[in-house]
């Protein structure tokens, strides 16, 4: 079976399918968040605490911003930090990177906005002029700052609000890159992140406009900068790659289930090095490498778009079904193999219809080609 054509297309072509596998774990880890915690309920179904494994997923957006931290750094880390002469002499436009934003991510974004604004108004009758002021914050990036709140359109968009603005911030705080000490340039991101993770666990985390924003949440981005330094570097590194994965593997369970606070203080730097193994490991990297793993990671944003309807969708229609005799665990092991399945159908469907054309870089030229030559044939038709 071909898979290609599901593969996710990067803009500068330098694709790294572990990457795409990072995001899968993280987006598991928010639909089962999301299970857990609300679907469940929803759906009537009790979870004791002996299968409460699916509380880790409120750490998946918090590795989707290491992630995107890494993402982000990583075409400045490589203008300084890579040893290929070709891959350091870039040029950089501000404008161009905006416009790349505004053609690859907005339009997938607005239409889910769009069809999640319908849905409440049609289907839950609730009142159009009411949730107008959050429509229209939500579509610019600022609900968490105006009303202090995650959207009341799409919950779960409170996080590109975030990573929206570090976008905007990126190009120049990866300037740190431009900083020729290693052992500088590393204290700064080491020290920036564990004062970031100190701030917002001491002094930030009941404030949600702080939580809910980019100097709530700067610790995992910092965490995604030194992550850069790690893979341009790491060949230099007497670290044997067996040791990066053992290491992972036994911090993958406090990462995800301690509330130790030290521990949440230090979770960017632990979901790091789980990252430095998906990279430079050896069985991490073969895994998260996986065809079918990145292929399904690169649908991540039309997944994290869309899942909250879908999982509602399912919550609203499962009080109906005659599943009361089941089992508990067997209720459960069906509703989370039904809500992922019916997930990854959607978002599989959006991501081929709506992102996926969305990110040739050229798509908004060829629409308007395509456009003017339509109205030149029906001219000449008439």
């Amino acid at each position: 079976m071909n898979l290609a054509g599901l593969r996710r297309i990067t803009s500068d072509g330098q694709f790294i399918p572990q990457v795409d596998g990072f995001r899968l774990l993280a987006i598991s880890l928010v639909i089962l968040d999301h299970i857990h915690g609300q679907i469940a309920n929803q759906a009537g179904i009790a979870w004791p605490s002996l299968l409460n494994f699916a509380d880790g997923g409120r750490r998946g957006v918090e590795f989707f911003f290491v992630i995107s931290g890494f993402i982000l750094g990583l075409p400045f880390a490589r203008r300084t930090l890579s040893t290929d002469p070709s891959k350091t002499q870039r040029p950089f436009s501000y404008g161009a990177y905006l416009m790349r934003r505004v053609t690859r991510l907005e339009p997938p974004f607005i239409l889910s906005l769009l069809l999640r604004l319908g849905l409440i108004v049609l289907v839950f009758h609730e009142d159009f002029q009411q949730l107008l002021p959050h429509f229209l914050a939500s579509l610019l990036y600022s609900h968490n700052l105006i009303f202090g709140t995650p959207s009341r359109i799409s919950p779960p968009t409170w996080s590109l609000e975030v990573e929206v603005q570090f976008y905007l911030l990126a190009p120049w705080l990866a300037r740190v890159f431009r900083i020729s000490s290693a052992g500088i340039r590393r204290s700064v991101l080491i020290g920036a992140t564990v004062l970031f993770a100190v701030l917002a666990q001491v002094y930030f985390k009941d404030l949600e406009r702080y939580s809910l924003s980019l100097p709530g949440n700067a610790q995992y981005f910092c965490a995604g900068f030194l992550l850069c330094e790690f893979y341009f570097t790491a060949a230099r590194l007497p670290i044997p790659a067996y040791l990066l994965d053992l290491t992972a593997m036994l911090l993958l369970w406090p990462l995800l289930y301690s509330d130790n606070l030290t521990v949440e203080m230090l979770f960017p730097l632990g979901a790091l090095l789980v990252f430095c193994a998906g990279l430079r490991g050896v069985l991490l990297s073969r895994f998260f490498g996986l065809t079918i793993v990145s292929i399904a990671g690169g649908m991540c944003y039309s997944v994290y778009l869309t899942h909250g309807t879908v999982l509602a969708a399912i919550g609203t229609a499962w009080r109906k079904l005659p599943l009361g005799s089941l089992p508990l665990a067997a209720q459960q092991l069906l509703l989370i193999g039904v809500c992922v399945a019916a997930v990854y159908a959607v978002g599989t469907l959006y991501f081929v219809a709506i992102e996926r054309p969305c990110m040739d870089p050229r798509w908004p030229g060829k629409l308007v080609a395509r456009l003017a030559t339509g109205y030149a044939q029906r001219s000449r038709t008439i």
